[in-house]
This record gives C-alpha cells, structure tokens and sequence, in this order.
C-alpha cells in the first residue's frame, strides 16, 4: 500500500536469523543508484487483487498503472496490488546467474521494518513460475496491521524486506537446480503480494508451510504490496558479464588489501553495500580498504564491452 505516518508499535518475533535493515553491518540492501544495475523493468502486466479479501465489495486495489513499474526506482512511481494481486515483469534482455545477487525488487516502505511482502517467482519461458524458498519467523500469535513494525531481520526470500530505494536482492544459482528452468536466461519474474492475516482460511504460507504473518487488512485503493520496480544485475545478452572479462580478485574475505589480477587498462571502482561509490579510477593492481568499516563490498571493473562486478567481504 502507499504508506501513510501511523503511530508504529513492535512487534515481537521468535528469532532474528536473516539480514538487517541497510547501513547495518550485513545488510544485503542494494541502493538503487548503485552501479550493479544495468539494466530495469521494461514492461509489466499487473492482475489486481481486492482491497479486502473478505470483503470482496470493497472491489479492487487501483493505485498506479503498469507503467509505473518500468525503469528505475524511485520509491514514488508504484502499483498497489491488493491482497494477493501480481505482477508478471519482462526487461530488455534475459538475466542470468552471475556471481552473487542477479536482480533486486524495490518495494516503497516509508521506514525500516514497516513490511509489506510478496512473493518472487521467476520463469525462462514465460509460462512455467519457480518461486523463491521464502522464510518469516514473525510471530503467529498476533495479528499486525497497519500500526505495527516487524524487523526485517526475520524474513528471508521476500520482496519488500526493505525501505524505499533499497531493492532486496535475490540470486539465481538458488534456483540452479530446478528441473525445466534455465537460470542464465530469465525472461519473466512474478511478484504475488503476501495475504498477510493469521486467519488460516485466507493466509498464505512460507516456504516451510509457516502462515505469514503481514500487515492485514489493507482496505483502501492502495492496499497491498506495492512494486516499484525490479533493477537488473546480471544479463549475457547485454554484454556485462563476469566470463567477459578474465580477472581475479582475492582475497575475500580479507582484512584490508585485496589484488587484482588480468585488470591492465581496466577501469576500477569500489561501492559500498548501499552502491555508494567509495573509490574510482584505480590504476594499479591493489585495492586498499584497511580504512573503511567491515562489511560487504563491490568491486567493479570496466572496459570497453564488458563488466565485472565481484561481493567482497572486509573483515
């Protein structure tokens, strides 16, 4: 739903397994200016859902238009799925599986741990959906609506775990073995929004069959789960491959120098976890990060036709 200022109470949950909030020490939120991105949506086919589940009478959630969903976030331009409404998203050229996350879906959460999810499901022939082995650990016990925090340290495998401006990565080698899905060439990705109630005749389930639960009921035209748009990390037939380039970065993790081999003539830049440039145009063959925080990194390397992006951890 399109976020609005409530007066926002915790809840409490069983465990605290997954990654934090961005600028926390192993978030895995990825800025949307980040220089992964090379690619976003292109087109989208959105299949609305009710305001209200079980008041169908409300009719349906009707915030945005497709077109919204094309190009790059901006945490403003959304579409409002309704309980259970998807989307069905297409990009200039197929994603593939590269090293570390592939793509990130941008969801417009006006703060940390205000969660509104969806399931990600992606297809290599448009008809057959593998879905994302999602995870929550929220509490069962009591409903949250739309007044109520979760941390986003308890789920896994949604989109929307994060902010506005954050996309929640997700990594196709997850998925290397499913039979019938090819995973170097991704063609569809599909988002269903999560019925979010306890009620177990309405809710939806995790991966391990666990009920989730999520703000409910969202009863207005911009209930929901609400896609901002879904930013491309890896693609073959755009040309911005790892195997483009024959390049070595190690170690990793390391406590602050880090070599790179097969670079010569090369342009290399360091981001942080947020895609924040921290270092540009580096001319020799060592990187040094002994002054910057521990955490996870990217190494970019640029030349004329191809990319090389490398996840680096600082101890």
């Amino acid at each position: 739903m399109i976020k609005y200022l409530f007066i926002l109470v915790p809840i409490l949950s069983w465990g605290q397994s997954f990654a934090p909030e961005p600028g926390v020490l192993g978030s895995t939120a990825i800025h949307k200016d980040s220089s992964v991105f090379i690619a976003w949506t292109s087109n989208a086919v959105v299949t609305r859902g009710p305001m209200n589940l079980t008041v169908p009478s409300l009719g349906n959630s009707s915030y945005g238009i497709d077109s919204d969903i094309t190009g790059q976030a901006d945490g403003v331009g959304v579409v409002s799925f309704g309980d259970g409404g998807s989307a069905i998203v297409t990009f200039p050229a197929p994603i593939s599986n590269g090293v570390g996350p592939d793509f990130a879906v941008f969801e417009n959460g006006f703060i940390d741990h205000y969660l509104e999810l969806a399931f990600v499901e992606v297809s290599s022939d448009g008809i057959n959906f593998t879905r994302f082995e999602s995870t929550s650990e929220v509490q069962t016990d009591v409903q949250l609506t739309n007044f109520d925090t979760v941390n986003c340290r308890y789920v896994n495998n949604f989109a929307g775990k994060y902010r506005a401006n954050y996309g929640t990565p997700f990594d196709l080698e997850e998925l290397a073995s499913t039979p019938g899905l090819n995973v170097n060439s991704i063609t569809h990705i599909r988002i269903i929004d999560v019925v979010g109630t306890i009620d177990p005749l309405y809710g939806t389930y995790d991966g391990q069959g666990m009920i989730i639960n999520d703000t409910y009921p969202t009863g207005f035209d911009s209930g929901g789960f609400d896609l901002d748009a879904i930013g491309v990390i890896h693609s073959y037939e755009l040309g911005l491959i790892e195997e483009g380039l024959s390049v070595s970065i190690y170690p990793s993790p390391t406590k602050g120098v880090l070599f790179v081999e097969g670079s010569q003539d090369n342009t290399i830049q360091v981001f942080n976890s947020e895609g924040r440039l921290l270092i540009d145009n580096i001319v020799d063959q060592k990187i040094d990060l002994s002054g910057y925080d521990s955490g996870i990194y990217y190494v970019a390397i640029h030349s004329k036709d191809s990319k090389f992006v490398r996840r680096i951890v600082k101890m």
